[in-house]
């Protein structure tokens, strides 16, 4: 599974993409118009083997003012052209300026075989709150506010597709949408650009699993897992 993701340059150079189109297009819609800052501050960082981003807007949901908050946080692998790890997450938040509670935040992951690891666990997974990532914190959403949801259960973990930043906000768009983003989310330079992000991570992946499963001698499931 970890041969199906390109090299991190390329990875990142997806991202890139996606920050230059919420930069330059989408930050004119009024729920995305504060994402230029961010991504301006973002650029300071390009050359790093790190990338973070994060951003939000504002919705309602269950008649309640919330804000969905949503990033990525993506490493380099020491000594390597391949990602190391990655973290994109999903966060609803009820209150706008001032956060009052989470609602809800998922997190998926692509995570390498390393020492310190216990238990088996899929390699690309989606997982229900655990811990807080550094770009949520950026934000001013702070671990007292996570609580309530138990961040130190971590378990299930369960096999989910790759992602980038691209999809999960068009993951996102689904979800919780509003006027605006509904409107952005049917424009041909988002669709372009999320067709992009699928064939370059969704395509290989998918290719992957054919080949695997119901193959002689293996459980298509077992080679989803890091051990």
């Amino acid at each position: 599974m970890e041969s199906i993701l390109p090299p991190y340059k390329d990875f990142i150079e997806l991202e890139w993409e996606t920050l230059k189109l919420l930069h330059d297009y989408l930050s004119q819609w009024a729920a995305l118009s504060h994402s230029a800052g961010f991504v301006a501050q973002c650029w300071n960082y390009k050359n790093l083997p790190r990338f973070q981003f994060s951003t939000y807007w504002n919705i309602d949901y269950r008649d309640k003012e919330c804000r969905v908050f949503l990033g990525a946080d993506v490493r380099k692998q020491d000594g390597s052209e391949r990602v190391a790890d990655m973290t994109y997450f999903i966060c609803i938040v009820e209150g706008t300026d001032k956060p009052t509670k989470v609602l809800r935040k998922f997190h998926f992951d692509y995570v390498t075989a390393r020492a310190d690891r216990r238990k088996p666990h899929p390699r690309f997974h989606l997982q229900y709150c655990g811990g807080l990532p550094p770009p949520m914190e950026s934000l001013g959403i702070t671990k007292e506010l996570m609580i309530p949801l138990l961040p130190d259960v971590e378990e299930p973990r369960i096999f989910f597709m790759p992602v980038t930043l691209g999809l999960v906000m068009n993951i996102a768009f689904y979800e919780f949408p509003t006027k605006d983003t509904d409107e952005i989310r049917k424009r041909g330079e988002w669709q372009n650009l999320v067709r992009e992000n699928e064939k370059v991570i969704l395509k290989p992946f998918y290719t992957k699993c054919a080949d695997l499963a119901g193959k002689d001698r293996i459980v298509f499931f077992d080679e989803a897992y890091v051990r």
